[in-house]
């Protein structure tokens, strides 16, 4: 029987028993029960014995369904013991248990994502690579390699005792462009240092943009960190909270600010015992309530309606048999458009999106996008039809009254999100990798990295980048070329490990302009991913889903759906009986940071403010420049010159060692 202590401990308890065919359900039962008479030690290798058994060869070929889902089975149950799950066998069956302990453990964490870090060195093509990387060449008589862009440790704890400036930190956006002093492609000197994290590195679609921290004190200049920013997150609760694209953010501003504090009450005819209470603060009083509430609905309630109109308005619907000047939409012809999306559902197969001068009519009218069409369009019809039906008054009256009814807070949820997916695509990006490279993450690289992440400079090539980039969904939606506004707004990130990241923790750095620029916590994630789940186990999945679908549903193009592999590991794990929800809870929550970039990000992501006010002139690069060097002297003064004297960093630049960082040996 389990202890008080061990019971308190487990996070969760899910029993493994995945859908086999009657010959391979009696050889998993057969080693379940090897597992259960086995240390918890020799357990991967009992299951990799089996995966060896089963020799399929190429997966990609193989059409023995059964098959592929026992070795999916078995890697997923492989994947899922390096994640910390600890197997028990009861009556010969097999449950899984989280344990609390360590869950939030930086070596515990890493120790996770080990297995499929070290797997990708496996890889023929990224084994020559780094081997490519590694070997020397002669560049005006130098002979250099990656290795020349690691940073001297003698140089810099010279420059330290000599009282000299110790480094120059300048950025550099990784290209195909060839590295002056190496001859190495930017982007892949990004790269390289990319695969010394613990995450391993995946490719990721949609817009990207890489960068390089260097150092123009050494010669070569080496590397003080990389950082890159990628496609923000679709659906994200606390972000979307504070941005005011939720239910819950309009609710509480049509309500009157309250604040909750906790005090010690002492109990009468006690003795003097104590109980903490809680009490419920008014911080408006009922005049200013009024005032702020019926603007903040004189505010909102025209752009939801336009969010809606706007929306509409950005849909083919020629083929769909809707003309656009329609006041109010029928709810049957809402049904229609839900039965056209079940028909061009079962057409959906096989997607492939033509990416060489495209004709955005006969784009459209492919299944997968004429589906979409008639999703989106139903739900914006109906949402149309439930403001167009609020009865006469103020605005304060009808957005208090759409709050009141199902339908309005479903209509006032279709507004938003109409919104924020165009926001989203173009406004907004996330941080997807951030960190210096030693030994400058022992002088802080990692703060500074953060900072210039957020710099004017990174401001200026987005918009440079993507102000003329046609918006693959959009256009196949819209059955023209669209481009989206490519003005950078918003940042996002978030920690590796539940209890913060050190390089973003405390960073408010004051700007020229009189602003901040700031780390802002948002609040925690969730924990949902696919990042613990071996490449093996994905193509496994992938394959089961395609000879079950008769085709592929999921091609990795532009309108299937976010996050492919996130799909695919999830459809993947229900066809073959095992429950997805429960194991891509990875239980390694996360705690999400924003960063506004302009005076009034929110204003405009919401739509309330048409321009956006920076704080500096983005098309004049004398401004940008000037701008971004502040950033980097601010942390020079604020976090290097301090940690130049409040730790032993000569002892601890001399322990480093450049063989540390390299590659080859994992190869």
């Amino acid at each position: 029987m389990k202890s008080k202590a061990k019971l308190n401990s487990t996070v969760a308890v899910e029993k493994f028993v995945p859908t086999l065919s009657p010959k391979f359900l009696e050889r998993f039962k057969f080693l379940i029960k090897e597992l259960g008479q086995s240390f918890a030690m020799n357990r991967n290798q009992l299951i990799d014995a089996e995966i060896k058994k089963l020799n399929i060869g190429s997966v990609g070929i193989c059409g023995d369904v059964e098959l592929l889902k026992y070795a999916a089975c078995l890697n997923v149950l492989k994947d899922l013991s390096q994640q910390g799950w600890c197997f028990e066998v009861i009556n010969d069956t097999l449950s899984l248990r989280m344990e609390e302990d360590n869950l939030d453990d930086k070596d515990h964490i890493r120790y996770r994502l080990s297995q499929e870090r070290n797997a990708q060195f496996k890889v023929e093509s990224i084994k020559k690579f780094i081997n490519k990387m590694e070997l020397s060449r002669n560049i005006d008589g130098n002979q250099v390699s990656i290795k020349n862009l690691i940073g001297d440790n003698n140089s810099l704890i010279r420059y330290i005792r000599n009282k000299e400036k110790v480094c120059e930190p300048y950025i550099q956006q990784a290209t195909r462009e060839k590295d002056i002093y190496t001859g190495l492609e930017l982007y892949d000197i990004w790269r390289y240092f990319r695969y010394t994290w613990a995450i391993p590195y995946k490719t990721m679609p949609g817009r990207k943009l890489f960068y390089l921290v260097r150092d123009r004190k050494q010669k070569f200049h080496p590397i003080i960190g990389i950082f890159a920013l990628g496609n923000s997150v679709l659906n994200l609760t606390v972000r979307d909270d504070d941005i005011g694209w939720t239910l819950d953010a309009i609710k509480k501003n049509m309500q009157r600010k309250t604040k909750l504090t906790e005090c010690e009450q002492t109990l009468s005819e006690t003795d003097g015992k104590t109980v903490k209470a809680r009490i419920l603060h008014i911080e408006e009083g009922e005049k200013d309530f009024e005032c702020r509430s019926t603007a903040y609905a004189d505010t909102i309630m025209p752009l939801l309606e336009k969010n809606i109109k706007n929306a509409i308005d950005d849909i083919y619907t020629k083929d769909l048999k809707y003309f656009k000047q329609t006041k109010i939409p029928k709810q049957e012809y809402i049904d229609y458009l839900l039965l056209i999306a079940q028909e061009q559902d079962a057409l959906s197969i096989n997607n492939r999106n033509n990416e060489k001068d495209p004709n955005w009519v006969e784009e459209t009218l492919k299944p997968l996008f004429k589906k979409k069409r008639a999703i989106e369009l139903s739900k914006l019809l109906k949402a149309k039809k439930t403001l167009m039906n609020v009865p006469a008054g103020s605005n304060s009256f009808k957005l208090r009254y759409l709050l009141g009814k199902e339908d309005g807070r479903q209509a006032i949820t279709t507004a938003l999100i109409a919104n924020r997916k165009c926001k989203i695509g173009s406004n907004m990006m996330d941080i997807i990798v951030c960190g210096s490279i030693p030994p400058y993450n022992e002088l802080l690289g990692g703060k500074l990295v953060s900072i210039l992440a957020c710099s004017p400079q990174v401001i200026r090539d987005y918009t440079e980048r993507y102000c003329s980039q046609v918006s693959e969904i959009a256009s196949r939606m819209k059955g023209k070329k669209v481009i989206r506004d490519s003005h950078l707004v918003y940042l996002g990130t978030t920690s590796l490990y539940a209890i913060g990241s050190s390089q973003y923790n405390r960073i408010k750095v004051p700007l020229n302009d009189g602003g901040t620029l700031e780390y802002k916590k948002m609040g925690i994630t969730v924990g949902f991913g696919t990042v613990y789940f071996s490449s093996v186990t994905s193509l496994l999945l992938s394959r089961i889903l395609e000879l079950q679908d008769g085709g592929k549903r999921i091609n990795h193009v532009f309108g299937e759906g976010t996050s492919p592999r996130f799909r695919i590991i999830s459809r993947g794990l229900s066809s073959i009986g095992v429950k997805a929800s429960a194991y891509l809870n990875h239980y390694s929550p996360r705690i999400v940071y924003s960063i506004n970039l302009a005076r009034n990000t929110n204003n405009y992501l919401l739509g309330i403010d048409d321009d956006i006010d920076y704080g500096f002139d983005i098309e004049n690069p004398r401004c940008v420049e000037e701008h971004t060097q502040s950033l980097i002297d601010y942390w020079y003064s604020r976090w290097l010159t301090m940690r130049l004297t409040s730790v032993d960093i000569e002892k601890r630049l001399n322990q480093f060692d450049k063989t540390d960082i390299l590659l080859g040996a994992l190869c």
